[in-house]
């Protein structure tokens, strides 16, 4: 029938022509640079905030220290014990300043009038080791919490080494002084005085059962026998020291007494008596401050070495690192070796012979250079560099430029 409809015929699908890829436009060809081997990375330089985008996120700083408490920590953790130590040692100074100062100034500059030989002169030294190690412990906390750094090791050592040998020679001589003083008047006599005063061939001073002082003459008076077998007793008077008023030789001999009169010497001695037992605790004070302030020093020169010690070694693994670090400067700046920002300095390698131990090179400022690759010894490996000639035109369609990188396409150019 005309009326009958004939379907059209199926239109076969029609493949296109595979296009070639567009090259793109023709640039300039870059300067070769013969100190370092040119390559297809040097035609696609990343510029300057492309590379920073690049870069992996760097490890957030640690915190600083906010307060002072933690500034001190960071600095010597064990600051603490070591500043309650040296303020133990200020106190304990100035305690002994107070107690040897005292007995300083209370003893008369001529020991003939004292407890004792030489009490004057065996104390002062007290005051100097004492004084000393209140301005150097001072000193020590002072320098610590304004600089925020502890004195130089070396100095503590020095310092602390000088301090308590040096109070172990001031604290003999002062208990020779104390010694002096529970001696004088301990066997109810004065004879063991070094004043010729107190006792002489005339009499003596003795203790009184009222816990005073009296001067007591030798017998006066002795028996004579005649020839005939009869006794006599026959009386001698003596004159003590301090009686100016006496014309005798004896008087003569001890006119640089020290008193106007017997009574103001005897006054003299009861006064010193009474004054012992304070005095000797006050000194007792001042010689037990020394031998603490010795301990004290000698455990702060102890910790002093350990810290030296631990300087020392630090110091040198400090000095160690410079000298790595001016070596691998030296390799930066000659273009060997050189990481990339936020990585190693060496890439991790494999076992020896299977892959190459390669290092990598920090880019210049809109540059990329290629990964120099170092051999092991006795391995050989031939590297060549094609260079293309410059042409002002562009490059055929479909033609690779070569490439150095592992895993990396070929590019077109």
């Amino acid at each position: 029938m005309s009326d009958q409809i004939t379907p059209a015929p199926r239109a076969h699908p029609t493949h296109a022509p595979p296009t070639q890829p567009t090259p793109p436009a023709a640039t300039a060809a870059p300067q070769a640079n013969f100190s370092r081997p040119t390559t297809a990375n040097a035609a696609t330089a990343p510029t300057a905030g492309a590379a920073s985008a690049q870069l992996p996120s760097a490890t957030p700083p640690a915190e600083e220290p906010t307060n002072l408490n933690d500034k001190l920590n960071s600095v010597d953790r064990y600051w603490k014990f070591k500043g309650a130590i040296q303020a133990v040692a200020i106190i304990i100074g100035f305690i002994g300043i107070g107690t040897i100062g005292w007995c300083v100034s209370t003893t008369p500059f001529n020991d003939d009038l004292t407890y004792g030989y030489d009490e004057y002169w065996t104390l002062w030294p007290s005051l100097v080791t004492f004084s000393v190690s209140v301005l150097w412990c001072a000193a020590c906390i002072l320098f610590f919490v304004v600089k925020k750094r502890g004195i130089h090791p070396g100095l503590r050592v020095a310092l602390e080494l000088l301090l308590w040998l040096s109070f172990i020679v001031t604290a003999l001589f002062a208990m020779v002084s104390l010694f002096e003083i529970r001696q004088w008047g301990e066997y109810g006599d004065l004879s063991g005085s070094s004043y010729y005063g107190y006792s002489s061939s005339n009499g003596g001073y003795e203790l009184q059962p009222n816990n005073t002082w009296v001067w007591e003459f030798p017998s006066s008076s002795s028996n004579s026998y005649g020839d005939d077998g009869t006794t006599s007793s026959i009386s001698t008077s003596y004159t003590r020291p301090c009686d100016h008023n006496s014309s005798s030789s004896s008087s003569s001999y001890y006119s640089s007494s020290y008193f106007s009169s017997c009574a103001e010497q005897d006054a003299y001695i009861n006064k010193l008596w009474q004054e012992k037992p304070h005095r000797e605790s006050v000194e007792l004070t001042g010689v037990v401050c020394q031998w603490f302030l010795m301990v004290l020093h000698f455990v702060l020169f102890v910790w002093a070495c350990v810290d030296c010690h631990r300087y020392n070694r630090s110091k040198t693994s400090k000095d160690a690192e410079k000298i790595a670090a001016n070596i691998v400067q030296s390799m930066i700046t000659n273009g060997a070796i050189v990481p990339p920002p936020g990585q190693a300095h060496l890439r991790p390698m494999a076992p020896w012979g299977n892959q190459q131990m390669g290092y990598y090179q920090l880019p210049q400022q809109g540059q990329a250079y290629p990964m120099t690759t170092m051999y092991p010894q006795g391995q050989q490996q031939q590297q060549q560099y094609q260079y293309q000639p410059q042409m002002s035109g562009a490059a055929a369609p479909g033609t690779t430029g070569p490439s150095n990188e592992k895993g990396e396409q070929p590019r077109y150019v």
